[in-house]
C-alpha cells in the first residue's frame, strides 16, 4: 500500500467515524423526545431533568449524554429550560 492509499482509507475511516457520531448523536435525541414525550402529561408541562436523567440510565444512556443531548434538543429550539433543573417541549 502507497501513502496514497494509506491517507485516501485514513480519509474513509475520518468520514465513517463522523458519520457514526451524528447517526448516534440523532439516535440519543430520538430518545430523550420520547422519554420527554413519555413523562409529559399535558402539552407544556416542566419536567425535571432529574427525572429524564434516570429514565435516560434506564435506556442505556450515559448522565452526560443525557445531559448533551437536552443542551442540543435546547439549542435546536425543541427544549426550552423555564427554570433550573427543569426542560420543557417547545
Amino acid at each position: 500500500m502507497d501513502d496514497f492509499d494509506f491517507d485516501k482509507l485514513m480519509e474513509i475511516q475520518r468520514m465513517t467515524a463522523s458519520r457514526i457520531r451524528q447517526e448516534s448523536e440523532v439516535d440519543n435525541k430520538i430518545k430523550i423526545l420520547d422519554i420527554l414525550n413519555d413523562l409529559t402529561t399535558r402539552p407544556g408541562k416542566k419536567i425535571q431533568v432529574e427525572a429524564v436523567i434516570l429514565e435516560g440510565a434506564a435506556q442505556g444512556l450515559a448522565e452526560s449524554e443525557v445531559l448533551a443531548t437536552l443542551d442540543a434538543l435546547t439549542s435546536d429550539g425543541m427544549l426550552i429550560k423555564p427554570d433550573i433543573g427543569y426542560v420543557q417541549l417547545s
